[in-house]
């Protein structure tokens, strides 16, 4: 696996990454983090080499991870590092806590190429980080020197895009996860956009595109975060996984256009006869209820969407 959009741009071939990036490297590159989690951190011998590789390494590694189409797991790897440090205020807890936030900030520099970790990215840390004084020496080959730069970091953590205008973000509960949507207009017809952030990291899953007439209306992200539903224009609810590997459950029970989403329904029979307004579970999750404008109350089972009841409105 390897990074084939960033290679080209840093002239890179693929010849030359199984020659100096080999099987073994690459994988201790990719999941140090996961040996380390289940290693004793009182040994100093551990700590030590810990403190090494923070000092004079981050970047390398941030720089292998872009060749080789890792750098999605930098963010979570250097906040598990983070969470196994038994001080907050030593050196290397705070060297840490730039990389997290050097990584969020110039996160899809980085991954288009990779050397504009050292051409791009670092010139633009702010100055008065740890980081900065310890790897601005290598920048000092760029043919632009930056001056003027920022002293420290911003509130901003990570700037991630769509293509137009952004209609609706949602969180989910433990606030680890949101979603976010947008549509665009392509050759006459809506198609939907819609993303899943891990703001842990700055990865954004998308589910395929549903390429009709009718744009996404809502979405909503399970508890559990392991389920996306979206509500159409024409009605149509779909529920996806969120890996982006994974096809589509399916369309769901309401037809008519979605006003908002709370979770899943499984069933298309039995539907209600207008837009549904809203859609909302009961803490255990066992039950859920979907309020329309034909003026019904449906209840369904949670777990495979079975219709309980119709309540009518007066």
């Amino acid at each position: 696996m390897s990074n084939e959009d960033g290679l080209k741009a840093d002239g890179i071939t693929n010849e030359q990454i199984q020659e100096k990036l080999p099987q073994y490297l690459r994988y201790a590159c990719a999941y140090w983090v996961n040996h380390l989690e289940v290693a004793i951190m009182e040994d100093e011998a551990l700590v030590n080499g810990l403190e090494r590789f923070a000092y004079d390494h981050m970047l390398y590694w941030l720089e292998v991870l872009s060749l080789i189409g890792k750098l999605d797991s930098a963010h979570r790897v250097v906040g598990a590092v983070l969470k196994l440090l038994t001080s907050t205020s030593s050196d290397l807890h705070q060297l840490l806590s730039d990389a997290l936030r050097f990584i969020s900030k110039f996160y899809e520099i980085i991954k288009r190429s990779a050397l504009h970790t050292y051409y791009s990215a670092l010139p633009f840390t702010p100055t008065d980080t740890l980081l900065y004084h310890r790897y601005i020496k290598e920048a000092e080959h760029n043919i632009c020197n930056i001056e003027g730069g920022p002293e420290k970091w911003d509130g901003l953590v990570a700037k991630m895009r769509h293509t137009q205008f952004v209609d609706v973000i949602k969180f989910s509960l433990d606030s680890t996860l949101f979603l976010s949507y947008c549509t665009r207009l392509a050759v006459g017809d809506f198609n939907d956009n819609v993303n899943l952030w891990d703001i842990r990291g700055i990865d954004a899953s998308s589910p395929p595109s549903k390429r009709n007439a009718n744009a996404v209306t809502t979405l909503a992200l399970s508890r559990d975060c392991s389920r996306l539903a979206c509500g159409f224009g024409d009605g149509t609810v779909e529920l996806w996984g969120t890996s982006p590997t994974k096809r589509r459950i399916g369309p769901l029970a309401h037809r008519s256009k979605m006003e908002r989403i709370f979770f899943r329904i499984f069933r298309q029979s039995r539907r209600h006869k207008q837009s549904v307004l809203a859609i909302g579970f009961d803490p255990n999750g066992r039950l859920f209820a979907s309020g329309s404008y034909d003026r019904t109350i449906k209840l369904w089972n949670g777990g495979d969407g079975i219709l309980r009841g119709t309540l009518k409105v007066p």
